[in-house]
């Protein structure tokens, strides 16, 4: 059985975030929802480790599923806080999906360079990493943009998109590199047994 790949995983994860987003954007305090998502997040595996700890026997109980508790309880307090008052953390959110947009354009602009003579990359390629670079800077360093929830979410969707689609331009990318790779293999491997058969064809004669 195949494992799945986390770098799989996520970019279908992100995909779907972005879609959902750009369906979702121009619903009131859309930002809120968010936060009230990722309280959830926070609340259940929370509730889940502590359900699990506490239907556990206590011979069972190892020193460090105590001292997880801890973090449990605090993980869900703040979950319980988000969904219940979500609009506190609106401005995080604001400045935490401006920065997540920084980094994801940095990482593909950065790889881009690199593998761009490994790779053959074209220049069209930097585009998509440049709006998300551009949205991501917008969002933190412009108050008009930031203040505005629904723009907010629309950018991050479509930068979750256009990250995507500049991952599977790299993916194509290196799979024809090893596709080239292999076949390059696989050729110099039929030549190899060729020369062997000539040189033992002309020991024959010598002897």
């Amino acid at each position: 059985m195949k494992r799945i790949s986390i770098h799989l995983l996520t970019n279908v994860l992100l995909m779907l975030v972005g879609i959902l987003l750009i369906i979702f954007y121009t619903i009131p305090d859309v930002l809120q929802w968010v936060a009230v998502v990722i309280g959830v997040l926070f609340l259940l595996p929370s509730m889940a480790y502590l359900v699990a700890v506490a239907l556990r026997k206590a011979e069972v109980r190892s020193q460090s599923d105590m001292l997880g508790i801890l973090p449990a309880v605090g993980g869900m307090c703040f979950g319980v806080i988000m969904i219940v008052k979500p609009y506190l953390f609106e401005n995080v959110i604001t400045l935490l999906l401006g920065v997540l947009m920084v980094i994801l354009g940095l990482f593909h602009i950065i790889y881009l360079m690199l593998s761009w003579r490994t790779l053959s990359v074209k220049g069209w390629y930097l585009f998509a990493p440049i709006v998300v670079l551009a949205s991501g800077v917008a969002v933190l360093a412009l108050a008009g943009v930031r203040d505005n929830a629904a723009l907010v979410a629309l950018l991050t969707g479509v930068s979750l998109l256009l990250f995507n689609f500049t991952s599977m331009q790299e993916y194509l990318a290196e799979r024809r590199l090893r596709h080239e790779a292999s076949r390059e293999q696989m050729g110099e491997t039929a030549v190899q047994p060729a020369e062997e058969a000539t040189d033992k064809s002309e020991n024959d004669i010598v002897i």
